[in-house]
């Protein structure tokens, strides 16, 4: 069986209330090497049983979606709005800058279900709803020297940040940018929006990344 037949298997839909612990439970294996502690996910464990997969949050509301094939979960994502780049901007603006990106915050595929495309089908669900939002940027934070998830991000359109290398943008309120925070990560991040494409340039001598419109 190809990779695109087990794929069309692979059913995505928003997290049911009570699928808290099935989605936590996956999303443990994308924080492997993270420092978070075991119970970590619990309140997002709780969240999901008591909302379902759209959470509320600060600004916004994180997106939780499951893969199911046949009967089995096979894989998780949850995506929220740039909670901490939007707790560093004005406070007058965040309300209209929560749709300015999106972050993957987790990504998990169950180990039996791997190599047969249901990461991708929940990246790509996870893209649309947030191209449909108006979302100018995904963003996903990669551990440093992760080069398999780096080359799995590329192979779906995504441009890999060297560490410290800023993202600029336009948003409503004028250009801004955001980084890694420098805390062991890199940035992967893909245009949206139809026409606009990502480009490395330089200015003032210093490297970045910038999205603009097609020429």
């Amino acid at each position: 069986m190809t990779d695109q037949a087990r794929t069309r298997r692979a059913a995505v839909a928003l997290a049911a209330r009570g699928e808290g612990q099935e989605a936590a439970a996956l999303g443990a294996l994308a924080l492997q090497d993270s420092p978070l502690p075991a119970d970590g996910l619990s309140p997002l464990a709780a969240a999901i049983d008591h909302h379902g997969g759209c959470v509320p949050l600060p600004y916004g509301q994180g997106q939780c979606w499951v893969a199911r094939t046949g009967e089995a979960v096979s894989g998780m994502l949850y995506a929220t709005p740039p909670i901490r780049w939007l707790q560093q901007q004005p406070s007058p603006h965040r309300n209209s800058l929560i749709h300015s990106l999106v972050e993957i915050e987790l990504l998990a595929v169950a180990e039996s279900h791997r190599t047969q495309g249901v990461g991708t089908v929940l990246l790509q669900e996870a893209e649309n709803t947030a191209r449909a939002n108006g979302t100018h940027l995904a963003l996903a934070k990669i551990r440093i020297g992760a080069f398999p998830v780096m080359r799995w991000y590329r192979r779906r359109g995504y441009t890999i940040a060297a560490q410290n290398e800023p993202l600029v943008f336009a948003t409503c309120h004028g250009l801004t940018s955001c980084d890694d925070g420098s805390d062991g990560y890199q940035l992967a991040a893909k245009a949206l929006q139809p026409g606009t494409a990502l480009r490395r340039t330089a200015r003032a001598g210093t490297p970045l990344i910038l999205l603009e419109r097609d020429t």
